[in-house]
């Protein structure tokens, strides 16, 4: 199998570069084609077929980077998942394939809870052994090579655990799998107070590097955060330059902006970004990149590994929560992270409810709004789906009518958007009943104010599925 070379995480907004043939690699997430919906059996995934055909028909091999299933937890996703990765993997024939090195999902209560971000595990022999076993697991189900992210990590590190580079190397080689080393992650962790890139890459087996992210971030009450939001920052790159060459086994080299940042640099940017990363994939010679598949024996984690990585889970989930005195808890990571927890809820619902809670801010402002969302976040468990979190919300705020009162027009508007949910979850139709034109009343709330004056309309409105 020959190298791959430079490319970029694919999203709408990128189509352009990958049409002119720009990004030599294309690397697609999964989940972002995916959507949550109501089946007889319970939720189920579904994927956007046409979206998944055009993408498979760009020219550019492709790569899948998965980042719904991480491989350090101990709680896998409830519903099937497998049989649609494995259609999209068979689809578009990646050299090989990704995950996190993270874990999003926690068992307590008898139930299981998404945690709304991708988390930090345990960076412990222990927990190594969980992740191998996930590792090799999940390698078999794919029926592709599989190589794990090196993560990011806002916490202090911890006394009894690893270093990131020995918890990184050691999983690799438990697992005789591949490594997709994300070097603004590393460089995250040290300028977070964690060990030093060049220090993590000495305890690591290079030679398992076959991918190689790159990003540019920003500072977060002085913790700078990975998040693609940015050109790769001038001394990355330099580390990017002297690490490549080291790498014998490297298929490609990837950059990584969220379609909600690309602003900050324009198609322009990323176009000059990816010829800075060309320039670095240069200084090394072209050759065979050799993918083995697993072929050593499982180290089985024991009972004794998964209840130390699970207990650590639960400490984490908790802190984050507020509800432990652990001194996880009076970490400054964890307030960052639990900021972006809600941020990433926060902005999920402004996807999902834009009317709503526009009509929000617009009538009770920021502060009452902000209490209210807080609320919500206390009582319900993140969803990973806008529209089940949503949906969530939609229920939960229905059981407020001295605010919903205290706000002209948001009955109708929440009603509104919250069969618009029911219809895309479950293909329910409802029967909404306007005292407004419906369309001056969007229109209205589409420059940030509520209406005022709106002739009356006594009419009905039916939301059908789409």
């Amino acid at each position: 199998m020959r190298e791959l070379g430079v490319g970029l995480v694919y999203w709408s907004a990128l189509a352009p570069l990958f049409e002119s043939g720009d990004a030599a690699v294309l690397e697609l997430e999964p989940h972002t084609l995916w959507t949550k919906t109501a089946a007889s059996s319970g939720f189920v995934y579904q994927l956007n077929e046409s979206l998944f055909e055009s993408i498979a028909r760009l020219p550019q091999p492709k790569l899948l980077h998965g980042v719904g299933q991480p491989l350090a937890g101990t709680v896998d996703d409830p519903l099937e998942y497998i049989p649609l990765l494995r259609r999209m993997t068979d689809r578009l024939q990646p050299a090989w394939v990704s995950e996190h090195l993270s874990f999003n999902r926690i068992r307590r209560r008898g139930r299981i809870s998404e945690c709304g971000f991708l988390l930090p595990p345990a960076q412990t022999a222990g927990s190594a052994r969980v992740a191998a076993n996930n590792v090799r697991r999940y390698a078999r189900a794919m029926g592709r090579p599989v190589a794990f992210e090196t993560g990011v990590n806002y916490f202090r590190p911890q006394t009894a655990h690893l270093e990131d580079g020995e918890f990184f190397g050691t999983v690799a080689e438990q697992a005789d799998c591949g490594i997709l080393l994300d070097l603004h992650n590393l460089w995250c962790n040290e300028r977070n107070g964690r060990q030093l890139v060049r220090d993590a890459l000495r305890q690591m087996p290079l030679e398992r590097v076959w991918e190689v992210h790159l990003a540019g971030g920003m500072s977060l009450d002085g913790v700078w955060l990975d998040a693609h939001s940015n050109s790769t920052p001038p001394e990355l790159l330099d580390l990017a330059a002297e690490v490549i060459p080291r790498l014998p086994n490297v298929g490609a080299l990837v950059f990584e902006i969220l379609p909600e940042h690309l602003h900050n640099i324009g198609i322009d940017g990323v176009h000059r970004e990816l010829e800075a990363l060309k320039g670095i994939w240069r200084t090394r010679l072209p050759r065979t990149i050799k993918v083995r598949k697993s072929s050593r024996e499982a180290i089985a984690p024991s009972v004794a590994d998964t209840a130390e990585t699970h207990a650590w889970e639960q400490r984490l989930f908790e802190a984050l929560n507020g509800e432990s005195t652990d001194p996880l808890a009076a970490d400054p990571g964890c307030a960052v992270m639990a900021q972006l927890i809600r941020d990433v809820r926060s902005a999920s619902l402004t996807r999902g409810m834009r009317y709503t809670i526009t009509a929000l801010l617009a009538g009770l402002g920021a502060e009452a709004t902000s209490e209210l969302l807080s609320s919500y976040f206390r009582s319900a468990p993140a969803e990973t789906f806008v529209a089940t979190e949503s949906y969530n919300f939609a229920r939960f705020f229905s059981r407020r009518p001295d605010l919903i009162a205290a706000v002209p027009y948001l009955d109708q508007i929440l009603a509104f958007e919250k069969a618009l949910l029911a219809a895309s979850l479950f293909g329910e139709s409802t029967e909404l009943r306007w005292t407004a034109d419906p369309t001056l009343l969007f229109e209205t709330l589409d420059t940030g104010r509520l209406p005022k004056g709106l002739a009356l309309l006594p009419s009905q409105m039916n939301v059908t599925p789409a």
